[in-house]
């Protein structure tokens, strides 16, 4: 009975610790305004420190994650804090970067870019290779097919201005993929 009580106190303690520490970070979500109410946490990687990442999501199918380093918002490269990405149908359609005050902030070193958008041309091919891709769990090497022109690719600034480009931007299935499933950090 003493040992049940003990491990009863344990887990009652751990649960509280995380949803309190959900909540000391769930204010972080308020700066952006794009990033729509009610949410929660999805994946939670913050250590004892206050380090790591943490994931948000709401029912707009939006996940809006950021990095801690000892319980302080983590600046990216380009000023970045935040990322919001938009999905539709299971299917990433945007992602967005936010600076500390929760203002679009692009990545300063190349373009400015602020808004990823993401069109999927070529459903059909693109279904194809992520089911192997799937099957993998990503952990596949496929050939550059970005000439194939299944996802166009297009940017914006962080005044929500296109950026000129002198032909259509094709990325590969597996990029797209590994865009989908957060696997990227600018």
């Amino acid at each position: 009975m003493k040992s049940f009580l003990l491990l009863s106190f344990s887990l009652l303690s751990t649960f509280l610790l995380s949803a309190q520490s959900d909540a000391r970070y769930h204010t972080h979500t308020e700066r952006i305004a794009q990033f729509s109410k009610p949410n929660k946490v999805l994946s939670n990687t913050i250590d004892a420190e206050g380090n790591g990442a943490i994931e948000y999501t709401n029912p707009k199918n939006q996940v809006l994650r950021f990095r801690l380093f000892h319980h302080k918002l983590q600046l990216q490269h380009g000023g970045i804090a935040f990322q919001l990405f938009s999905y539709q149908n299971n299917e990433l359609q945007k992602i967005e970067t936010f600076d500390l005050q929760g203002k679009l902030a692009g990545e300063r070193a190349s373009q400015n870019e602020a808004i990823t958008t993401f069109t999927i041309e070529k459903k059909n091919e693109y279904l194809k290779k992520k089911k192997l891709i799937d099957a993998a769990e990503g952990n596949i090497d496929l050939t550059d097919d970005s000439k194939e022109q299944i996802i166009r690719v297009k940017l914006f600034d962080s005044n929500k201005q296109p950026i000129p480009e002198k032909e259509p931007f094709y990325i590969s299935s597996k990029t797209y993929w590994n865009y989908s499933v957060r696997m990227y950090w600018p």
